[in-house]
């Protein structure tokens, strides 16, 4: 059984306001299962009839939360839960869940301007507004007023300024998640780098003292871009102390 989450307390809030309107508003922090749990809610309350289709900003995030979506729902990827990015589909005419990237929506519109047989469209991470998003969020938006008024549109992030964009989509319902806190300790290293031991270096070091203190648990090591990420790998992969551990690296420019 999947663990609940914070996201899955707005169930019957979610029933309720999809009783009123088809544009909603949902700001829920990181981690609350938004991206993951609010589509699987649409459909397995009958919210809504057709696909929901899930826009993320980034390929990474589409794929990966397809898989997970699919994990939960314990199928295989491209049967009921699917994704789209470019140069890459994985779906099938199962496929109830979709995540897509904001240009690919775009494309659909084009190619298809009723969205046939689609139900929902999220808006994830709206905060981070690109000229695709705002363009598509306006098109559903001018979608459902002329014809598609059964077509639910649903924006949602971890810091949106809700009451704005409720305004600007008219008759929108607003609903906030709680998140969850963590006791987090919080050490202050200064660091001095040098032509011999660069930040990489000296954040691998700090892996190796908490993996000598800490038996358990996982460490998240942030790094300015990409580059620092590979150098960081590299370096710890050189510490005996980190043999065993599995090392991998997060960010966007990832393929």
């Amino acid at each position: 059984m999947n663990p609940s989450l914070p996201i899955d307390d707005l169930r019957d809030s979610l029933i309720s306001a999809c009783a009123r309107t088809r544009r909603i508003v949902l700001r829920a922090p990181t981690g609350s299962g938004k991206s993951t749990r609010l589509p699987q809610m649409l459909l397995d309350l009958g919210l809504v009839q057709g696909q929901v289709v899930i826009l993320q900003p980034r390929r990474m995030a589409a794929r990966l939360l397809a898989h997970r979506v699919a994990q939960e729902r314990g199928g295989s990827l491209g049967q009921e839960v699917g994704y789209q990015i470019r140069f890459e589909r994985v779906e099938s005419a199962q496929t109830r869940i979709k995540f897509v990237t904001e240009a690919l929506l775009l494309r659909q519109m084009a190619s298809d301007p009723e969205l046939k047989g689609v139900g929902a469209v999220i808006f994830d991470e709206f905060h981070e507004r690109s000229l695709h998003s705002d363009i598509a969020l306006a098109l559903a938006r001018q979608l459902q007023e002329k014809s598609r008024p059964d077509l639910l549109m649903v924006v949602m992030s971890a810091t949106l300024d809700t009451t704005s964009v409720a305004e600007w989509l008219g008759e929108a319902e607003t609903l906030a998640a709680d998140g969850r806190t963590f006791p987090v300790d919080i050490v202050y290293q200064s660091i001095s780098p040098s032509r011999s031991r660069g930040i990489s270096e000296i954040a691998a070091e700090q892996v190796a003292k908490i993996l000598a203190e800490e038996a358990t648990g996982d460490i998240l090591v942030f790094m300015p871009g990409g580059f620092e990420i590979s150098r960081t790998i590299s370096a710890l992969k050189n510490l005996p102390i980190v043999r065993g551990a599995e090392v991998l690296p997060l960010h966007g420019e990832l393929s």
